[in-house]
């Protein structure tokens, strides 16, 4: 299931096309909190809102996400990689979410009971140009 039905702020992702939460991410990071407990995601994806925002590079071509999953109760990773471009899924479960990250040899999967948007960033990947 498409990620963004479990933010709660959805108000956030407002103006980015309604196909963000289906289209691949490129994930760079995985923080673990033991206060929340919480894991952060930070992640890119090839979407930008519309219209940009002023103070983006007007050549955006790309959002940096960062998503705060609280009340975390279950974590697991496997593998490892450089390049970590796949699909991130959430689903309800028992009153919580979860949430699967997979790419290759990689899985991330965690259960958790809130998830918000913390940031929003853009900024211009030559490599995603027309």
């Amino acid at each position: 299931m498409d990620w963004t039905v479990a933010v709660s702020n959805p108000q956030s992702l407002a103006q980015l096309p309604s196909d963000t939460g289906a289209r691949p991410i490129d994930l760079h990071e995985v923080i673990l909190h033991r206060d929340g407990p919480r894991v952060r995601l930070r992640f890119d994806v090839d979407a930008v809102p519309h219209p940009l925002p002023s103070r983006w590079d007007g050549d955006a071509n790309r959002t940096q996400l960062q998503l705060a999953c609280f009340g975390v109760s279950a974590f697991t990773l496997s593998g490892f990689a450089t390049t970590m471009s796949g699909r991130l899924t959430m689903r309800p479960a028992d009153g919580a979410w979860d949430v699967e990250f997979r790419v290759d040899d990689v899985v991330l999967a965690l259960r958790t009971s809130m998830v918000r948007v913390e940031s929003l960033s853009g900024y211009y990947d030559p490599g995603e140009a027309g």
